[in-house]
């Protein structure tokens, strides 16, 4: 996987003209004033802290691998279709820093992965990521309650994300922590603001969403992945997953995936099977000397017993179902294409089907979405 030190020094000087470049900018209005009112002495405390601040700074960009940033809509399916996983969005880091800090859960996290026997590997990736999903009816210019179609539903979460690799490289454990927001007024602002853009009517049903004016909740995702086939020159490999979690989504699941065309990247950095809707934090890693392009596919069959999107959770909501109502079994295909833009940066396609999540009425039908990252690794 190669060294991570001479990697933080790499990134750590590529940092650093960055930051003087940005704390000499930030100083000159500094050095204006103080030409006029100010004093030598003045001066040089202000020129101190700039020094001390970009210091700090680099510091903390230092700790960071990689940045992902993922966009999802069911517009990015073909077709104007907006209703049951509308979008969603994220950003993530990869490194030391996401396991650092006051806004991590990886002292949580590594706390229940050890009462699993999954933390002892020396060998651990860690990742951070922060987005919102959004959930709509097929109609969302109606006001009123729609009580024969799926609920308006929002989160805004906040997740950890360790991958434990085991001593030969073939297998590993993934494992995830998310704390996250329901039913907040800022998803119908930031889903209008989208439509806007788009030039469509906004979505007028969010009063309805579930646990419309917010219910914390929680997830713990815990996966065993296997690679089974890897081509010596970076052509083909495939692999395996089985999953578990516990909270908003509870459910049990097995998968299969691959990709062919040419890659660098480790088989474990690059995870569409753990995509709940959004894609799981998975620590990424530096790009080769290879320009990566490659299409990758899979296929996954979930167990589910609780979805708090579509049942709601211990806050009153207007529209949700039992689960008698929700389908015990779920079927997910995706397809996409992964090329590299240029030095360490890379941007991929996925398209995402999952079958009915709902057994009758009208909200009983299967959703495609489109998944758009762009990922940059340092």
């Amino acid at each position: 996987m190669g060294s991570r030190e001479s990697n933080n020094r790499r990134k750590a000087s590529g940092w650093a003209v960055c930051l003087l470049a940005l704390a000499t900018i930030g100083a000159m209005p500094v050095f204006a004033s103080h030409e006029q009112h100010g004093t030598g002495a003045d001066v040089q405390m202000d020129v101190q802290e700039v020094v001390v601040s970009t210091s700090r700074l680099q510091r903390w960009l230092a700790g960071i691998d990689a940045v992902n940033v993922q966009i999802d809509n069911d517009l990015f399916a073909g077709g104007q279709q907006d209703r049951d996983y509308t979008g969603g969005m994220s950003i993530a880091i990869a490194g030391p820093r996401a396991r650092d800090g006051w806004l991590s859960l990886d002292g949580v996290l590594r706390r229940v992965d050890s009462a699993w026997g999954v933390s002892g590997s020396r060998n651990v990736e860690y990742a951070r990521q922060v987005g919102v999903l959004a959930f709509t009816p097929e109609n969302t210019e109606v006001v009123d309650v729609q009580a024969d179609d799926r609920p308006y539903a929002s989160m805004l979460f906040l997740a950890n994300g360790r991958v434990a690799v085991d001593e030969d490289e073939l297998g590993v454990w993934t494992s995830s922590l998310t704390l996250g927001v329901l039913g907040l007024s800022l998803t119908e602002r930031l889903h209008g603001a989208v439509h806007d853009l788009v030039g469509s009517a906004r979505p007028r049903g969010y009063r309805h969403q579930i646990s419309a004016g917010g219910e914390p909740t929680a997830r713990y995702t815990l996966a065993r992945q296997r690679l089974w086939i890897a081509t010596p020159n970076g052509r083909v490999d495939v692999k395996t997953s089985m999953q578990g979690s516990v909270g908003f989504l509870t459910e049990t699941s097995a998968a299969v995936s691959m990709r062919v065309g040419r890659f660098d990247s480790p088989w474990w950095g690059f995870s569409p099977e753990l995509t709940d809707y959004m894609a799981a934090p998975v620590p990424m890693q530096a790009l080769g000397r290879r320009g990566e392009l490659y299409l990758f596919a899979g296929a996954r069959v979930k167990a589910r017993a609780y979805n708090a999107f579509l049942q709601g959770q211990l806050r009153d909501s207007t529209v949700k179902y039992s689960y008698d109502e929700i389908a015990p079994l779920l079927v997910e295909g995706w397809l996409g294409l992964v090329m590299q833009l240029m030095d360490q940066t890379r941007l991929s396609y996925a398209l995402h089907y999952q079958s009915k999540e709902l057994r009758h009425g009208p909200a009983a039908r299967d959703t495609l979405w489109g998944a758009v990252q762009l990922s940059h690794s340092f």
